[in-house]
Parts: C-alpha cells; structure tokens; sequence
C-alpha cells in the first residue's frame, strides 16, 4: 500500500481538533513540527514513514509554512520509521518509533545545516563522498602520487558530474601527468561550468601546444596574457619583444617592475643590465649584470655579462 500525501495546514489543524475523539480499531495519530538550528520551522521538509511490517508501506509528507506535518496510523500495533529531509539540512532517522492505539503521538525534529551539526557537536565532521573523493585525490597529488590522484579525480567526476571544482582539480592532474589528451577533455568541460576559471588559462595553452594544435593553443595563450598582465613571465616577454626593437627605454620600467615583485630574477637583471648599457646608466649596468652572474653562474649569458663588466671596469 503506497500513499503519498502532501498536508496542508488546515488538515493538520483538523487532526489536532479532533485529537480527542475516539479513533477506529488500532488507529493513532501523530503530529509533530520541524525546526532549523535556530528554532525555525522549516517548510517543505520531507517526512518518509515506513515500517518493516509492512514491507511495501511508505507514506510520504511534506511540512507546512509553520513546518507542521501530521497523519494517521491505521495499524499502530507496528513501530515506524521516520525519515525527515530538506536540502540544505543533515537528514535525521527516528526508527522503530510507536504511538499507543486510539492515541496521538508527538514527533519534533530539528534539522541541522553541516555547520551547525559541528558547531553543536551533533557530529564531528560530514563528509559526503564526492568531498571525500575529491580531498582524497587532492592529498595523493600534493604528496606526489599522480597515478593514484588521476583514479581519484575520475571518482570525484563520477560522484560530482556537474561540479567545475572536480574538473578542474583532474585537470591540473593530467597536465602534472603530461596526459595533454585528458587535461584538454577536462579542462574545457571545468571552462564550461566556470568560464571565469583563468587559472586553467595556462594549463590548457600547454595541453593544446603539447597535442600540436596551434589554434587552441593560441587562443588560450591569448586569454592567459590578459588575465595575468603582471605575471613575471608575461612581462619578460614583453621587455624582451621592446629590447629587441630596440625600445630600451620602454623595456626599463618593465624590467624594474619584474624585480620588484621577484628580485631573483636571473634573466630580468641581465636584460635590465644590457638595456642600461645602452641608456648609458653604467652604474646600474654592473649592479644587474653582477647580479644576474651570482643568481645564474651556469647561465647562457654568463660570458656576456662577464666581458660588460670587465669592459666598464
């Protein structure tokens, strides 16, 4: 026998007047109201009865604005099971519940958000599975086990199909993989969830240079110059583009805001020490030239910066 009924408050009112009636064979009643951690009815929370006496039994309410539910037993010789739902809350179980015959029943529940549950020590911690697959694939990359952090990335996908956070994290996966196939799959399906994501800007760039696709590759080089105009590597190439135009007093400024931010540079001091050479700043020359000789001895340039420096003694 499947019921489904849906109370309004008027009824439940109903119930509660007649409470004192007298009711028909093994009836009983039971009435009861939902509330949030705060002490607020909740309503449109859903109330599930079953009873393993009846193994196809299940009658199905739903809570008011005043988050009421109510109805009534035909057989209270069996105990009941309650089930309380509401999206957003921690579901909650009464099992084996029993109201006396010709009698009405109380049941109030509080619903609890994951927050609260913690925060009143209903629960230490919830963790649902697609979180735990996911924070389970995130802790194998971070501790270097990309084969097991790939097979956790596609379980947190399978657990969270419409969660950009679950392709973006197998994205950068792949890409540390070197699967450019995967990580182009993926990334572009967490762009399509989250399209503001320009985190993945770089990674698809070099996913899409890696499979030989030249269009791709420049379209997301593209994107990723303009999302990140003061990135260090992005600027360098500008300097270097202005220094071989010869535009040495445009590259400066550029050169001296790289170092700002990242003073161990190698590369932008020995650019900077050349461009200086050629503004006829001598001083700050040996500086930067110095500098990119101690940072980088092994460097390509190394011999360069060592004749400017021996030549301006």
């Amino acid at each position: 026998m499947n019921q489904k009924k849906i109370l309004s408050a008027g009824l439940i009112a109903i119930l509660v007047a007649v409470s004192g009636l007298a009711l028909a064979g093994a009836q009983a009643r039971i009435l009861g109201t939902v509330k949030d951690g705060q002490g607020k009815p909740i309503e449109g929370a859903t109330v599930t009865i079953t009873t393993q006496s009846l193994g196809n039994f299940k009658v199905v309410l739903t809570t008011d604005k005043d988050g009421k539910w109510g109805t009534i037993l035909n057989d209270s010789t069996f105990t009941y099971d309650y089930l309380f739902e509401k999206q957003g809350y921690l579901a909650v179980k009464r099992e084996k519940h029993k109201v006396p015959i010709a009698t009405t029943g109380e049941l109030n529940i509080e619903l609890f958000t994951q927050e609260q549950a913690v925060q009143k020590g209903v629960v230490k911690e919830v963790v649902d599975p697609y979180t735990a697959a996911f924070n389970g694939a995130v802790d194998k990359f971070q501790a270097g086990d990309l084969d097991g952090a790939i097979e956790g990335a596609k379980k947190a996908i399978e657990l969270g199909p419409t969660k950009a956070g679950a392709y973006d994290m197998a994205t950068k996966v792949a890409a540390a993989k070197k699967d450019w196939a995967l990580a182009a799959e993926w990334g572009e399906k967490a762009l399509a969830l989250e399209p503001d994501n320009s985190s993945l800007f770089g990674v698809l760039m070099e996913a899409y240079k890696e499979k030989g696709d030249k269009v791709k590759a420049a379209e997301y080089e593209k994107k990723f110059i303009a999302a990140n105009p003061d990135k260090p590597e992005i600027l360098y190439n500008q300097a270097v583009d202005l220094y071989n135009k010869g535009k040495f007093k445009e590259a400066e400024p550029i050169l001296r805001k790289i170092l700002e931010g990242k003073a161990d540079y190698a590369n932008a001091h020995f650019l900077l020490g050349m461009s200086c050479v050629n503004l006829n700043k001598i001083g700050d020359m040996k500086k930067h030239l110095a500098e990119y000789v101690r940072l980088d001895p092994e460097g390509k340039e190394v011999a360069t910066a060592k004749e400017m420096l021996e030549a301006f003694k």
